[in-house]
């Protein structure tokens, strides 16, 4: 695992992914942004064959996502991850040429208040399949779990909370089938 802790800005971001790239790389590079978004691009053999932006925007929909990043921070984890999209890239190269060279970046304050939205709407997810294996016990426990972290802002958080509240399931197999079908249901299985 190759990582940095210093902020990268964006240009040199791309710069360490191009160059991984170009040496035939097998992995997943995330990248977490300094104002709390996280990229994650799989590379085969140095070709790009995943992209993602937050949970929310996949393939090429995320170029314009990546580009508003203005610094942050890149880990690279070799070894493939396989991970399947609906259909396919264009190929690394032209995918460069869109990271570096395409119109302005896309402002993400609007889109990062659906995302706000989305995760409001997550956590009573959470409260409602945790109300199957524990009743209505399970708002108060969701509740202070959210009182204990003051908010929810991230897919992080909500990735905490379900492995927190899970924890007031006393059987374990039901403690593992809650969090693998919540996890599932909102599509953060990673």
């Amino acid at each position: 695992m190759k990582s940095t802790s210093t902020l990268l800005a964006y240009p040199q971001l791309i710069a360490e992914i191009h160059r991984l790239s170009q040496e035939g790389q097998s992995g997943t590079i995330f990248i977490t942004s300094d104002d709390g978004h996280l990229v994650r691009i799989i590379l085969n053999d140095g070709g790009i064959t995943y992209l993602a932006f937050d949970a929310k925007y996949y393939r090429d929909d995320a170029i314009p996502f990546i580009k508003s990043i203005k610094f942050g921070r890149l880990q690279f984890t070799e070894g493939l991850i396989e991970t399947v999209q609906k259909a396919p890239l264009p190929n690394s190269e032209e995918i460069f040429q869109l990271l570096m060279n395409s119109p302005e970046p896309i402002n993400i304050k609007a889109p990062r208040q659906a995302i706000l939205l989305n995760l409001n709407e997550a956590v009573e997810q959470i409260k409602n399949a945790l109300a199957v294996y524990i009743g209505p016990f399970a708002l108060i426990v969701c509740e202070e779990y959210i009182d204990k972290v003051g908010s929810i802002n991230t897919t992080d958080d909500i990735w905490s909370m379900i492995n927190v509240v899970a924890s007031e399931i006393e059987n374990t197999d039901d403690r593992r089938l809650f969090q693998t079908q919540i996890k599932t249901e909102m599509n953060i299985l990673d």
